[in-house]
């Protein structure tokens, strides 16, 4: 039986442990405790990333803090060929992923299905030339756990690898200030955007291999609220159904989708009720502070007099009591892309520097973008109002971090179609650092899938 050790309990991590451990011994190692959200220290070079945390060592990886929306990166989004057949070969595990990330139902067949029904919806209000897609939440949900069969240990720290001739055979760490360590026929790194670069690092370095670049090609969805827009009664109607749509087993939220003139870049832009036509950036920015924090955090958000602007009341009333409010008015969310360039993290002394921003030519596309929204608006709208030009102040993080380790084979530090690192013959690299562009895709079921495939293609590896 092979042994094999997984490094992060997050989504991927998860879902490698519950699958290979039907065949494999399993091994996790997580720094988290187990049970329990704790957040790293961060140092941001440039722009914050949000106003509350994005990411988190727990008992549950980054999952604990994932709302479980699935949508498919679109493949007619993605420019790179070599990620795009990645994703093509992930298509067979669609549903399963789905299936395993709480969705109840054939997913592929459903999201089809709702995404045909908006875009039909869609086309008979207005011009809605690059379509709409939908982002469904499962009613059922529960948190991401390995199952029994797994040896799993938490609160491990100091991570490292004892390699021969660039095979990995032993991975030691440091648990209850005691050195243990694991024998290891293969190794996969979970442990996510932001941690993963330091731990193939260390794997390289194991292997006498100088690794520089690692950390570069951080990419995330500059998100935010950038205005307003009031239809008649009629179309309201139907816009409330973009907002939220009962489907039974799972609620579907759509957006419509823009793409930029030179076709690289593509938003997404939800409709969500409100009650006035202001754009306010504190409001907006209370917004989302309230909106991405929870526990006594949230509490003492609420205390704001914030809290009692008619646009919070409804986000409050519509989210959190879960009580759709018919609306003529709504505001404009949107999730732009961002592709691989000179963002990146690095990891010192149990610090990760954050060097993340938006660049003056994304903000560019950006406003364009969201003049060729105003425009498709305003064929069916009595009236817009989207702040233009914005600037970096009015994005923030969309939490899902990405491209922190590149798909090749220029560079040792590289992973190939099957997602095992150059250099190294038996360690694999399997979470959202892997995903080279997301369009404006939640990055929860494309993990599921490269997961699912890579178990799957361990599983009939010979070691």
């Amino acid at each position: 039986m092979k042994n094999i050790v997984v490094i992060g309990s997050g989504l991927a991590g998860t879902l490698l442990c519950n699958e290979l451990s039907k065949t494999a011994h399993i091994t996790l190692l997580e720094k988290g405790k187990k049970d329990f959200i704790s957040y790293p220290n961060l140092t941001f070079k440039r722009k914050k990333l949000a106003p509350f945390n994005t990411f988190c060592f727990s008992g549950g990886g980054g999952s604990n803090l994932w709302h479980n929306g699935l949508i498919p990166i679109g493949i007619e989004d993605v420019v790179s060929t070599q990620f795009s057949a990645l994703l093509k070969a992930t298509e067979p595990y669609t549903d399963q992923a789905a299936a395993m990330l709480n969705f109840t139902g054939e997913y592929s067949k459903d999201y089809s299905d709702v995404v045909a029904e908006m875009n039909k919806l869609a086309m008979s209000l207005g011009d809605f030339t690059d379509g709409v897609d939908c982002l469904i939440y499962p009613k059922k949900y529960t948190k991401l756990t390995v199952n029994d069969q797994v040896d799993a240990h938490y609160s491990v720290s100091k991570i490292n690898f004892v390699s021969t001739q660039g095979t990995i055979s032993k991975v030691t760490y440091i648990q209850d200030n005691e050195e243990k360590s694991v024998e290891a026929d293969l190794v996969i790194i979970a442990a996510g955007t932001y941690s993963t670069p330091e731990l193939v690092k260390r794997a390289l370095s194991a292997n006498n291999i100088n690794a520089n670049n690692l950390g570069r090609g951080l990419i995330d969805h500059p998100a935010g609220f950038v205005g307003k827009v009031k239809f008649s009664s009629d179309v309201a109607k139907s816009i409330n159904k973009f907002s939220s749509l009962d489907k039974g087993h799972f609620e579907s939220c759509t957006g419509m989708r823009i793409k930029s003139d030179c076709g690289k870049y593509t938003c997404f832009a939800f409709l969500r009720p409100a009650f006035t036509m202001g754009n306010h950036l504190s409001i907006y920015q209370y917004k989302s502070l309230l909106g991405g924090s929870s526990g006594l955090e949230r509490i003492k958000n609420a205390l704001s007099p914030k809290l009692f602007h008619p646009d919070i009341l409804v986000e409050v009333v519509s989210h959190v009591l879960g009580v759709s409010i018919p609306s003529s008015t709504f505001n404009i969310l949107v999730y732009f892309q961002q592709h691989q360039g000179s963002n990146s993290v690095d990891y010192d002394s149990n610090t990760h520097t954050i060097n993340w921003d938006v660049s003056s030519q994304e903000l560019e596309i950006y406003n364009d973008l969201l003049t060729k929204l105003d425009e498709k608006l305003s064929q069916f709208a009595l009236k817009t109002n989207i702040m233009q030009p914005i600037d970096g102040e009015w994005l923030r993080s969309g939490a899902h971090h990405s491209g922190t380790i590149s798909l090749g084979d220029d560079e040792p530090e590289q992973i190939d179609d099957n997602l095992k690192l150059n250099g190294c013959n038996n360690l694999y690299i399997c979470d959202g650092s892997v995903i080279q562009e997301h369009s404006y895709a939640n990055t929860g079921l494309t993990i599921g899938k490269l997961a699912l495939r890579l178990s799957a293609h361990l599983t009939n590896l010979k070691v």
